[in-house]
C-alpha cells in the first residue's frame, strides 16, 4: 500500500513563527502516512526571531530520524503568497498539502485527505478547523471565530459534522492535486490576504471540486490580543473588498453583513447628529445590535466561563467592525492584476 499512496509536499508558508513552528513541523513528521512519501517545504519571509535556525535544527536532527525531507525556501518578498509559490515550484509531490503556520494537523489528516483525492474525482480536500487560545482573551476570540455569531455560516470553521465528505467553496489546509496549478496558476502574488479563497474561486470557477471531511479537525492558534485581532480583520476585511472588486459574482450574505453593519452604524451616527428621528433610529438600531449580542453571549454560556462570556461581546464586535470597515476600504481600491502561472 505504501508504494501506491502518492508523494506528497507539505507547503508552510512563515514569518516570525518561534513559537509554533516546531510544534507544527512535530505534526506533519508524527503523521501516520509513511515518511518516505512526504517532504516538507517551509516557505521562511526572512524571519529575525529565530524561525530559521529552529527550522535548520529541525531539517538535521527530527526531521532526519522521521525520513521525511524537511527544506528552507527562501520568500524574500515576505508575504504568504510568495513564499507558497516559490514552495510549490520546487515541490515535487503529486498532492501539494497547505499549511499555515499558526496550525498543526491531527495524525491521521494527510492520509485521510488523499485517501480521499484517491477515490474521488475532487480537485481539492481538506478537514475543518478549530480555533483555540491562550489566557482569557485568547479563549474568547477562539470561541467567536467558532461561533455563527461572530463569523458567520463558515462550514468549516463552526462546526460542521458528520464523516462524509461534502462540497464545499473553500477549507483552510487543502492538499490539492498538483494539476490544479497547473491548470489554473498559483497563488496570486497581488492578493497579500485572502489569497486561499481567490485561488480557490478561481478552482471552482474552472469547473474543480472541493471537498470538506467535517469530522477531520485541524488546529488554528488565534490572535491572543484584541487590537491583534482587530488588525487581522481589518486586513482580512480589505482583502475581501478588493477580491469582490474582480469577482462581483462571488458575494455571499455573510461576506456582506459585517459592512452592511457599519454602514448603517456610520449613516445612524451622523442621521442623529442633525434629527431627532435620526437619532430615535439611531438608538434603535443600537439595541438591535446590543439585543444580538446578548443573543450571542446567551447562546455561549455552556462553552466559556463568566469571566469569558463578559468579553465575548467586546470580541465580537471587533470582528464585525474591523471586517466591515475594511471591505469598505478594500471596495474603493483598483482591481487586483491576475495570478502569475506555474
Amino acid at each position: 500500500m505504501t508504494q501506491e499512496l502518492p508523494l506528497v509536499s507539505v507547503v508552510m508558508p512563515v514569518r516570525n513563527e518561534a513559537g509554533f513552528i516546531a510544534r507544527n513541523l512535530e505534526a506533519v513528521t508524527s503523521q501516520d502516512y509513511p515518511a518516505d512519501r512526504l517532504e516538507i517545504l517551509v516557505a521562511d519571509g526572512m524571519s529575525d526571531d529565530g524561525t530559521r535556525d529552529i527550522v535548520r535544527g529541525f531539517m538535521t536532527s527530527s526531521g532526519s530520524r522521521s525520513g521525511a525531507r524537511v527544506e528552507l525556501v527562501d520568500n524574500p518578498e515576505r508575504i504568504m503568497p510568495t513564499g507558497t509559490n516559490a514552495a510549490i515550484r520546487r515541490a515535487r509531490g503529486e498532492v501539494i498539502l497547505l499549511l499555515g503556520g499558526h496550525a498543526s494537523l491531527p495524525s491521521n489528516y494527510i492520509r485521510a485527505c488523499v485517501e480521499e483525492l484517491l477515490r474521488s474525482d475532487a480537485d481539492c480536500v481538506g478537514g475543518a478547523m478549530v480555533s483555540v487560545g491562550d489566557g482569557p482573551t485568547g479563549e474568547t476570540i477562539a470561541a467567536a471565530m467558532s461561533s455563527p455569531f461572530g463569523i458567520g455560516n463558515s462550514g468549516f470553521r463552526t462546526g460542521a459534522s458528520g464523516d462524509e465528505a461534502r462540497p464545499a467553496d473553500t477549507v483552510p489546509f487543502g492538499a490539492f492535486r498538483r494539476r490544479v496549478f497547473e491548470r489554473i496558476g498559483l497563488f496570486n502574488p497581488h492578493m497579500v490576504r485572502h489569497q486561499d479563497y481567490e485561488l480557490n474561486y478561481r478552482l471552482r470557477a474552472s469547473g474543480g471540486r472541493i471537498l470538506l471531511l467535517p469530522s477531520l479537525r485541524a488546529v488554528y492558534h488565534v490572535r491572543p490580543s484584541l487590537t491583534g485581532l482587530a488588525r487581522q480583520y481589518w486586513q482580512y476585511g480589505i482583502w475581501k473588498g478588493r477580491f469582490v472588486r474582480n469577482y462581483p459574482d462571488s458575494l455571499r450574505p455573510r461576506h456582506l453583513a459585517p459592512a452592511l453593519l457599519v454602514l448603517a452604524l456610520a449613516a445612524g451616527a451622523i442621521a442623529a447628529l442633525f434629527s431627532p428621528i435620526g437619532r430615535v433610529a439611531f438608538l434603535i438600531l443600537l439595541a438591535m445590535y446590543a439585543l444580538f449580542l446578548l443573543v450571542a453571549t446567551l447562546a455561549m454560556r455552556g462553552r466559556l466561563a463568566p469571566d469569558r462570556l463578559l468579553r465575548l461581546p467586546w470580541v465580537i464586535v471587533i470582528l464585525h467592525t474591523s471586517y466591515g470597515a475594511g471591505m469598505w476600504n478594500g471596495l474603493r481600491m483598483a482591481p487586483v492584476p491576475p495570478a502569475p502561472r506555474l
